[in-house]
């Protein structure tokens, strides 16, 4: 009798095992691959802005660091643009269970957030990501196209596309952070 029940015991650890770790609240709770990538990006950076209207890209310190238990990456941004006190929060995360990359920007130029999601491509270290804000003067949806790109361990890169109701998609902003 006493083989059996320690055959039963071992048998239910094991499925108890098995279970814990396919469990989908782990998966998602647990950091990955990707924010392994993301946290080699701590550190300070220089943010090079290039945007319509500038004819030189403004430079901006920008501060990164991995928060909330290594699952999100911030840029926190901090300097003088065209004559403004300038300061940005960027967050980037990576979703475990549907791999899906989302990034949320807020800068004291502005009372809205933007946030953005969209597709990982782990070969590339490359996200396309879409979302929209509001353009103040018309109250009219702006859809913004983000391509955020892990270029090499010193540099990442935002481009940001543009498009409001029936006008065509115009490159607006590029986004280059440089380690120092």
């Amino acid at each position: 009798m006493s083989k059996k029940l320690t055959l039963v015991f071992f048998l239910i650890q094991s499925f108890t095992m098995n279970a814990q770790e396919k469990d989908p609240w782990t998966v998602y709770m647990t950091p990955s691959s990707v924010h392994e990538l993301f946290s080699r990006y701590e550190g300070e950076f220089q943010m090079e802005m290039e945007m319509n209207g500038l004819k030189e890209p403004v430079l901006i310190g920008s501060s990164h660091k991995m928060i909330l238990g290594g699952r999100f990456l911030e840029l926190k941004q901090k300097g003088n643009m065209i004559g403004m006190e300038y300061e940005s929060i960027y967050t980037v995360g990576f979703n475990t269970i549907d791999s899906t990359i989302s990034m949320t920007t807020i800068t004291n130029m502005g009372t809205g957030t933007l946030a953005l999601h969209g597709e990982w491509n782990e070969s590339t270290k490359t996200a396309t990501l879409h979302g929209k804000l509001t353009n103040p003067v018309s109250k009219q949806s702006i859809y913004v196209r983000q391509t955020l790109e892990f270029v090499d361990d010193n540099t990442i890169l935002i481009q940001s596309f543009d498009h409001e109701e029936d006008k065509q998609e115009k490159k607006t902003v590029e986004y280059k952070f440089v380690r120092l």
